[in-house]
């Protein structure tokens, strides 16, 4: 199968290196994604092969590709009908369109689109599921593999990071080329959360010139965190290169690595960020926001081919998307959202009601859209890190008007 591998920034030998006691190349697993959430449940939708550790979430089941997906979850809850805020009902159709959607590796609220489409939404919100389309959700283990199942022809649309879908469109990986249809999350919004980089309170690191010679974890050597550090390194005068040491680091490790000193400096994100923060004992030094301002970190994509041929599903698919973003971002139905959340993620409601849906949360707009510039910035980073060879242009690829409402340009 073809494997489109996000390129490693660093050369081999050149301080890059992984901590075998953190996490073992070999069973970093899930660990390894652009994102974080690491609970996984199978529900009753979930297909799981064993023998080729295979997971996929679908109302009819499909087999894919080695080593494609994870372990994964999905929960159920009891039903009460809500409203939707679009407004849009896709056309009946005789047999609705199945799209096959890859996550991008993350799970819970820092990638809404898997829980957008739990049961109690399907049954109570989308109006357009099962009627125009159908859900066919395989689970990766980050966006460079997300990006492998659409270059392969195995899903129709995926969740994206700037960083893979920049490698895609440079490779002309995608026969007949792809679109972004709909914005994710974006990081380094003023009176939002952000990715951030800490140290422990007691260290003598005080400002990124400090990290000269220290060891600094991130996620994966191509993510969107890693060029986030490099980029802020450079504007500090530092080699990313040759003046720091850079590590993966399990986002679920990264703040035992810090406090107990294998790293240096690690990168928090949701939903780590505001727990291990509110601790106390480890202090930010640096944010997304200080590399690029507000930017997009994953975004929706769709196969050009696959949207041809159907886009009023595409158009259902992306209507309900934003009407599930409504119904959880709507006080009324906090409660039950919380609720939802916890059991699929597994993670504390406490927890969940500390950030989800307010200004300690990631920004995402409600309606879907996300400014080309938004993209372009981290892009164009991509070409000076050299992870690219050519500019990519992503007002291009980037077409917003398959959502339910209108676009600011």
């Amino acid at each position: 199968m073809l494997r489109l591998e996000v390129p490693h920034i660093d050369d081999p030998g050149a301080g890059a290196r992984t901590i075998p006691d953190i996490v073992p190349q070999r069973q970093r697993r899930g660990q390894e994604n652009d994102h974080h959430d690491h609970h996984h449940q199978h529900d009753r939708c979930a297909t799981h092969r064993p023998d080729r550790g295979e997971t996929t979430m679908s109302d009819h089941p499909r087999l894919v590709s080695r080593r494609d997906v994870l372990r994964t979850s999905a929960a159920a809850a009891s039903a009460a009908t809500i409203g939707t805020a679009t407004g849009f009902v896709a056309p009946a159709a005789a047999d609705p369109v199945k799209i096959r959607y890859a996550t991008g590796g993350g799970i819970g609220p820092n990638e809404m689109e898997t829980i957008v489409f739990l049961d109690h939404l399907k049954q109570n919100v989308l109006k357009n599921y099962g009627k125009a389309y159908t859900l066919d959700m395989t689970f990766t283990r980050g966006t460079p593999e997300a990006a492998t199942l659409l270059a392969s022809g195995q899903v129709d649309l995926a969740t994206l990071s700037f960083s893979a879908f920049a490698t895609m469109i440079a490779k002309n990986a995608l026969p007949g080329g792809m679109t972004i249809v709909s914005d994710n999350y974006q990081d380094g919004h003023p009176g939002n959360a952000t990715n951030t980089f800490f140290v422990p309170n007691d260290s003598p690191i005080k400002s990124v010139a400090d990290l000269k010679g220290k060891k600094v974890g991130i996620n994966a050597f191509g993510s969107a965190v890693d060029l986030v550090l490099r980029v802020v390194l450079k504007k500090n005068g530092l080699d990313p290169r040759r003046d720091v040491q850079i590590v993966e680091v399990s986002f679920p490790n990264m703040a035992p690595a810090i406090r107990e000193k294998r790293v240096d400096c690690g990168v928090l994100v949701i939903p780590f960020l505001p727990t291990e923060a509110a601790k106390g004992d480890l202090r930010p030094l640096f944010t997304g926001g200080d590399a690029f301002g507000p930017s997009s970190v994953i975004f929706q994509v769709a196969s050009n081919a696959f949207l041809k041929s159907n886009q009023a599903a595409v158009k259902a698919f992306l209507a309900d998307y934003v009407d599930g973003l409504a119904w959880y971002y709507d006080p009324a139905n906090r409660a039950k959202a919380i609720e939802l959340i916890a059991d699929f993620t597994k993670s504390p409601k406490p927890v969940l009601e500390s950030y989800f849906a307010t200004p300690r949360d990631y920004y995402r707009d409600i309606k879907g859209c996300v400014p080309a510039a938004a993209i372009q910035k981290p892009i164009d980073a991509m070409l000076e890190e050299k992870l690219i060879d050519q500019r990519v242009d992503v007002s291009k690829y980037l077409d917003l008007s398959l959502l339910p409402f209108p676009c600011a340009t």
